[in-house]
């Protein structure tokens, strides 16, 4: 698979498994009182989830406010509508197109030696949680002897040891869900190395 194809189907994973959530989901961010938004939970105020709002009209009534004020106001169902919408579902798609090709791959491809499609495609779906912290992961399990191009071995390494290597213990469970429907998700493409 060339690089096109591989963005292509670490976006389309991301998609479909909703592992980061559906087009519509908007939540508070763990990290303070903004949003954080669809399908790959872009943060607002300022950030990537401004960004997406910008791009969908309508969006800019949403830019720049805290979460716990969109709710307050009662507006977190016209939000999510705003971002279920069919604009607000094609900005997605294109934000979400740009950073598996320009974000995802590229911190994956400074992992030594991860060459099978299918690893990429199933780490490239976990990058949203930080595709820094997905590299320095791959790139020490394999220092210390993983297989990281057997997508069982990355199913195993995500499930048992991601959420604790992210100091994100607290989302082990959830973590280890999404580490099974994602290996189940890439097993069913049917990819090879």
């Amino acid at each position: 698979m060339n690089e096109q194809q591989l963005a292509l189907e670490i976006a389309k994973g991301l998609v479909e498994t909703g592992v980061e959530g559906p087009y519509g989901c908007v939540t508070c961010s763990t990290a303070g009182d903004y949003p954080s938004m669809g399908c790959s939970q872009w943060e607002g105020i300022g950030g990537r989830g401004d960004l997406l709002l910008s791009y969908i009209d309508g969006g800019d009534q949403f830019t720049g406010r805290a979460y716990s004020d969109i709710e307050a106001a009662g507006e977190l169902d016209a939000l999510s509508a705003l971002l279920e919408s069919e604009q607000g579902q094609a900005a997605q798609n294109m934000i979400l197109a740009d950073d598996c090709r320009d974000k995802y791959l590229p911190a994956l491809a400074e992992v030594d030696g991860l060459t099978n499609p299918a690893c990429i495609i199933y780490a490239g779906i976990w990058c949203p949680t930080s595709h820094y912290v997905v590299q320095k992961f791959l790139q020490r399990r394999r220092d210390r002897g993983y297989d990281i191009n057997s997508l069982d071995a990355m199913r195993d390494m995500f499930r048992d040891e991601y959420a604790i290597a992210a100091d994100c213990a607290d989302y082990m469970e959830g973590y280890a869900n999404r580490a099974n429907t994602t290996y189940d998700y890439v097993a069913a493409l049917g990819v090879s190395a």
